[in-house]
């Protein structure tokens, strides 16, 4: 999901405990929540340019994905969602854990930004637009001597 960058950590909070609520109303497990910091949206929605990412993973029924698509609709800190249904007869026993109040700390607090390191392999640091420099497999020059 997708909320407004000017939510601030009490709102997060907020909606997380709401959606918990759910989870924990329905039966279903909350297995993931990660905040993915601040991002520039690839085009405004609701005139926002900025959004504050955020991953969620669980296991429930259609019921659970109704009422919290429902909860995120009339939420106005949420500016865009998308839910994904990944298999089907899934054993919650068979998971990890689930969250902990520690996770929803770390949860409310964006991550630093990543840093975008060089690669390591070997660049190809010439202007020929990337093709390679040997000649044979040029085949313009076929047949001339």
């Amino acid at each position: 999901m997708i909320l407004r960058s000017n939510t601030n950590k009490a709102g997060i909070l907020e909606l997380v405990a709401k959606i918990r609520g759910i989870f924990d109303s329905f039966g279903s497990r909350l297995l993931k929540i990660e905040n993915w910091g601040m991002r520039t949206l690839a085009y405004p929605i609701k005139r926002n340019r900025t959004g504050l990412y955020m991953y969620w993973r669980f296991l429930g029924g259609s019921d659970v994905v109704q009422e919290f698509e429902r909860v995120l609709k009339i939420n106005d800190a949420v500016v865009r969602y998308y839910t994904v249904r990944v298999e089907d007869d899934v054993d919650p026993d068979a998971r990890p854990s689930e969250v902990t109040e520690d996770l929803l700390e770390q949860v409310s607090e964006p991550p630093p930004d990543p840093t975008i390191e060089e690669p390591t392999d070997e660049r190809d640091d010439d202007d020929d637009h990337d093709r390679d420099d040997d000649d044979d497999n040029d085949d313009d020059n076929e047949g001339v001597n």
